[in-house]
């Protein structure tokens, strides 16, 4: 039984073809990349793994049964999205805003109780960044805030997380402790498809990549097999060669670049 899947998906706006037919499997604690170009369908398509759209044709697949047929509480309870980032209106602190991932257990007028604090707390021990719980959200840095989103799904319960570009944004540094901090929790478990537009991010976190182009999957499998050279070419419309280092980790050279190694 497929875990979480996409079966021939298509899906237009305004009678523009966006998705044209897309197959994708997704194996539980697996790491799932999509590659592709803007305007490729990277964002449509996790919108519909998410359910917030609805396909032309096709259907998701969550656990053996349509994602259509959960309901929306249910599926909170299996599935969480981490925007690139997130707009908070009010001067609220850390701890507040993983807090409210517990809204899928409790009423829309129900006050979260200690035991949902608490929770929410053990969410941002987790990720080390427990000291944070009483600043406001809008004082954090961009890294800060990824991590606090995703403390919000693992308060939240899901253990599938479905994140659109979550490094955008952010500094070198705050990059790869972005991307550590998914390896671990996929090693625990937990279930990651996600969007990128570096082809070195997928590779540093290997397991599975999609490469989208006009719709469609172009290239599918596992990462380090899947990214080759040509494929980047294609997908972004450049010359780059793919070297490896002395510890056999691929890096992407430009044309433009000089290099011995």
């Amino acid at each position: 039984m497929s875990f979480y899947s996409a079966q021939n998906l298509h899906f237009s706006y305004d009678n523009t073809p966006i998705l044209q037919g897309i197959n994708i499997t997704i194996e539980e604690g697996s790491i799932v990349s999509l590659l592709g170009a803007n305007g490729t369908g990277k964002s449509t398509l996790m919108k519909l793994f998410l359910g917030l759209l609805s396909p032309k044709s096709g259907e998701v697949i969550l656990k053996g049964k349509p994602l259509q047929s959960y309901s929306m509480k249910e599926r909170a309870l299996q599935v969480s999205y981490v925007p690139q980032s997130t707009q908070v209106a009010f001067a609220f602190c850390a701890l507040d805003i993983v807090v409210m991932g517990r809204i899928a257990f409790e009423s829309w007028f129900q006050k979260p109780n200690q035991k949902d604090r608490d929770l929410a707390r053990a969410a941002m021990e987790r990720l080390g960044i427990v000291h944070l719980e009483k600043r406001t959200f809008q004082t954090l840095s961009g890294g800060e805030k990824q991590l606090v989103l995703i403390a919000r799904s693992l308060a939240q319960g899901a253990k599938i997380l479905v994140m659109d570009e979550p490094v955008s944004g952010l500094d070198y540094g705050n990059q790869l402790r972005l991307l550590e901090t998914i390896m671990t929790l996929s090693n625990e478990g937990y279930t990651f498809l996600k969007s990128t537009h570096f082809p070195e991010h997928a590779l540093m976190l290997g397991g599975y990549t999609y490469a989208l182009k006009e719709g469609q999957v172009l290239a599918h499998g596992m990462t380090h097999q899947t990214i080759t050279e040509e494929l980047i070419n294609e997908l972004y419309h450049t010359t780059i060669r793919l070297k490896q280092t002395t510890c056999g980790y691929p890096v992407c050279i430009p044309s433009f670049v000089h290099t011995k190694y």
